[in-house]
């Protein structure tokens, strides 16, 4: 890298006290949102998908058993390892499903939560130091701190560390990722790019991972040339295969049942298409992001996501741009980036078309998931760029663009793209315990149900649908009860249980479909949701009568 010695350096202080000073506020703002809402990042798939199978695999751990297979999902015995969604070896999640035994088993996600941000947080303020250091930065150790601590708790880490965990695995791998790409050593780099590749790849979601890998390479390209050096691109690309040798036989399983899924086959384009962002919501919503929570209840789904591209450094770009400083190489790639990312999350129909003929980037459906590496680069700009403006006015413009970002998320519930408040407050308070031991008082040990939801009730209340009654999702596995089906996208057809599709998309099925499943399966039991208001669940068996289960359930809860 290139300096500027002419350049005034304010005195940092050492890597290791800007570090215990990061990490300390980082965990202070990790406990506001805890106060905000008790575990915070439990909820949406979090408490449908991740919790049930954490809690199982954590059970397993204790008895000495495989993790990986799961006796409740798809009809008992699913190898979790053929499913990309159940890609769970990394040793963060391994390590706190072992709280499944304790008192605490609900924090199980929040302590992985905890880990990733630290991780977020301790990445970006390396990275922020080196940078400064190679490229003799007048930035202050306060300013390092402000930027790492808006990148590691952006809105769509927030909001999407809530609902997806996966999503902080992404989030927390970049900039270690980006401080290995900058590593004029190729020994440190190689171990950087190596070592977090294999966390970004067993700890994150592979949507993200494909995106992110892509626009790193691109900025592996940009800093090779501009250094004149192969160092960048042989730690960057030996790095990435010696993960994929090393993770291989992790992945084999997987992307062989990834490629007998239904996800595997692709999308259609009008799928791919569907929730792409105008591109007149892009600038409000990176200025006025979390603003638009307010608005989530509107149906298009560009309104949620439009919340996403908020930060606590937002407005900071301004001064980036005011000041008539020379532009550097690295600062013009990043804007380059950002400007490429801003085009797959606008998704015109032209990228949309060519997505449908590139493997992977075909099953990609979700444009806003590219919001991750557009605040990586975002950041990382604002810490390369010299700003105008005295620094006085500088703080202050951040304090407004602080209170932007924080002040109108006091003004609703925390944020999460569905956040289940009926399975929450009866998981809490131990009524779902009960509600389910009455239940299997009706099931033999190897009975299986399947749940039925009439289409009438899911099109016009399906956020009152309580799926935890009902054993949908992955819930069944906190109750020990056997589902014919799950939660998951990615299920190899060949594994599943019953080859009658579910009609929605977490694994329940419709009126219609009985039949069908009793002509495939005649000892299925079915737990079939008759109406919402009075709430009315019974438990069906072929040629028998239903048995109600209505007086079982919890009457403290509006069902309206």
């Amino acid at each position: 890298m290139t300096t500027n010695p002419a350049v005034a350096l304010p005195p940092p202080g050492s890597l290791q006290g800007l570090l215990a000073r990061g990490l300390l506020l980082s965990a202070a703002i990790f406990v506001l949102l805890e106060v905000w809402r008790p575990c915070f990042f439990l909820t949406d798939d979090n408490l449908s998908g991740g919790l049930p199978v954490l809690t199982e695999m954590g059970h397993h751990l204790v008895r000495g058993e495989s993790p990986f297979v799961t006796d409740w999902l798809f009809g008992g015995h699913y190898p979790m390892l053929e499913d990309p969604v159940f890609f769970l070896w990394h040793p963060f999640y391994l390590a706190a499903a072992l709280l499944a035994v304790t008192p605490v088993h609900f924090w199980i996600l929040e302590v992985v939560a905890f880990a990733f941000l630290m991780l977020a947080t301790s990445g970006f303020l390396c990275l922020g130091a080196y940078v400064r250091r190679q490229q003799v930065l007048p930035l202050s150790d306060g300013w390092l701190l402000f930027y790492a601590l808006s990148y590691t708790y952006t809105f769509m880490a927030v909001t999407t560390g809530s609902s997806w965990l996966s999503f902080l695995g992404n989030h927390s791998a970049m900039p270690w990722l980006a401080l290995g790409i900058l590593q004029t050593s190729w020994r440190r780099g190689l171990a950087l790019v190596t070592g977090f590749s294999i966390h970004h790849l067993l700890g994150g979601h592979f949507a993200p991972f494909i995106s992110i890998t892509l626009f790193l390479s691109l900025f592996t390209l940009g800093v090779a040339w501009w250094r004149r050096s192969w160092v960048p691109l042989i730690s960057w690309g030996v790095g990435n295969v010696l993960t994929l040798l090393i993770v291989l036989p992790l992945l084999l399983p997987a992307f062989h049942g990834f490629a007998g899924s239904d996800r595997g086959q692709g999308l259609t384009l009008d799928m791919i298409n569907h929730d792409s962002i105008p591109l007149i919501v892009a600038p409000a919503s990176y200025f006025l992001g979390t603003s638009f929570w307010m608005v989530r209840h509107a149906p298009d789904m560009h309104v949620y996501a439009a919340a996403l591209a908020a930060c606590a450094a937002a407005w900071c770009i301004i001064p980036a741009f005011a000041g008539r400083f020379p532009w550097h190489f690295l600062e013009l790639l990043c804007l380059g980036l950002m400007a490429g990312i801003i085009v797959l999350v606008i998704r015109p129909e032209i990228v949309t078309r060519i997505m449908m003929h590139v493997p992977l980037l075909r099953s990609l459906r979700w444009p806003f998931r590219e919001l991750l590496v557009f605040h990586f680069f975002l950041h990382l700009f604002l810490v390369l760029r010299r700003p105008a403006w005295s620094n006085r006015v500088r703080w202050a413009w951040a304090g407004w663009s602080a209170a932007v970002f924080v002040l109108p998320m006091l003004a609703y519930a925390p944020p999460s793209l569905n956040p289940l408040k009926q399975e929450r407050q009866l998981l809490f308070s131990g009524q779902l315990d009960a509600f389910w031991a009455q239940v299997r008082e009706h099931l033999k040990a190897d009975d299986r149900i399947a749940v039925i939801i009439p289409p009438d009730i899911y099109e016009a209340a399906f956020e009152r649908v309580c799926y935890g009654l009902l054993g949908s999702h992955n819930f069944c596995c906190l109750f020990h009860v056997i589902n014919a089906s799950g939660y998951s996208p990615t299920a190899p057809e060949q594994l599943l249980y019953v080859k009658t599709r579910p009609a929605y998309y977490f694994g329940a099925f419709g009126p219609w479909q009985i039949d069908a499943l009793w002509n495939e399966r005649p000892g299925l039991k079915l737990m079939v949701l008759k109406s919402l208001h009075p709430i009315r669940i019974v438990l069906r068996a072929q040629g028998q009568p239903d048995i109600d289960l209505t007086p079982y359930v919890p009457k403290d809860v509006n069902y309206l």
